[in-house]
């Protein structure tokens, strides 16, 4: 299959474009510099610049290409994840671009895989969240709904359109997994929430295989998340032990209230299902997070 991918530079579509090559597609990569057009070229990929925001430079990419996988995203980190204007480049990047990439292959032989998260489900307890639980918004993640909605147009037009909802990455070249690594270090366990709510993550080689199967899944909305997600004690005391202390501190839930929805929502408990996604393809996830903070 020939397979165009957008945001082949990030933390997942790094290991999206070898997988897909190793898989036997024929893989176009998006890159906006020289290491990333080195890096994609030596996983066996073509590469290419395109400006994901215009829409006739997308519109070329479905004449040269079967399917379209989308993996761009820009998540901030630190003290501007905490502000609206921080996430304004995300924010366009999962409407106007998932958009436009979209619409170029929105025909009956098109496919399409997009990125979307888990972030929005509602507190589900011990409870186990498939793909109907219930979700609420807020400004920070309300964009994930024209993501999913692009992928949706894809079927709506005879094609097939796919959204996979990934659970919080995990991968040591992360800016966000360095920064909770950062915390620990200093004492304070980065992830708000109260210790017996369940944390889901996937490793970003789990997420990378999971694209890799969406191209043969059915049209629809997956979640994609490790196998045995844990609560978020158990994450602060593998932590606590990665970085040599003995526990770490919480963040104060004051602290966690006054950040407001963004923060607010990361405190949820999610015990993620990928259940949907193994029936439909195989795929399985192989990495549990707990155990890699110590790697």
């Amino acid at each position: 299959m020939r397979v165009f991918v957008a945001g082949a530079s990030g933390v997942l579509g790094r290991r999206v474009v070898p997988a897909l090559s190793a898989a036997g597609h024929h893989v176009t990569a998006n890159v906006r510099d020289d290491e990333a057009r080195r890096l994609a070229e030596e996983a066996g990929a073509a590469t290419a610049t395109v400006d994901l925001f215009d829409p006739a430079a997308t519109a070329r990419l479905g004449d040269a290409h079967d399917a379209i996988v989308n993996v761009a995203t820009n998540i901030p980190t630190g003290a501007s994840a905490v502000r609206k204007a921080g996430w304004a480049i995300n924010d366009r990047l999962r409407s106007v671009a998932s958009a436009n990439l979209a619409d170029a292959v929105a025909r009956p032989d098109g496919r399409y895989v997009g990125e979307s998260i888990t972030f929005p489900y509602v507190d589900g307890g011990d409870e186990w969240i498939d793909e109907t639980h219930e979700r609420t918004y807020f400004w920070g993640n309300r964009s994930c709904k024209d993501a999913e909605a692009s992928a949706r147009s894809v079927t709506e037009a005879g094609g097939v359109g796919v959204a996979l909802r990934f659970a919080m990455f995990f991968a040591a070249d992360s800016a966000h997994d360095a920064a909770i690594r950062a915390a620990a270090r200093r004492g304070v366990f980065g992830l708000p929430g109260e210790p017996e709510a369940y944390a889901s993550w996937v490793d970003v080689d789990d997420a990378a295989a999971a694209v890799v199967a969406a191209l043969d899944a059915p049209p629809g909305l997956y979640n994609v998340a490790e196998p045995d997600p844990v609560r978020r004690a158990d994450h602060a005391d593998a932590l606590a032990s990665a970085v040599g202390r003995r526990r770490l501190r919480r963040l104060p839930r004051v602290a966690v209230k006054l950040a407001g929805s963004g923060v607010g929502s990361l405190a949820r408990s999610q015990r993620i299902s990928s259940a949907s996604l193994t029936a439909a393809t195989g795929w399985e996830p192989t990495r549990r997070v707990v155990d890699a903070w110590e790697r």
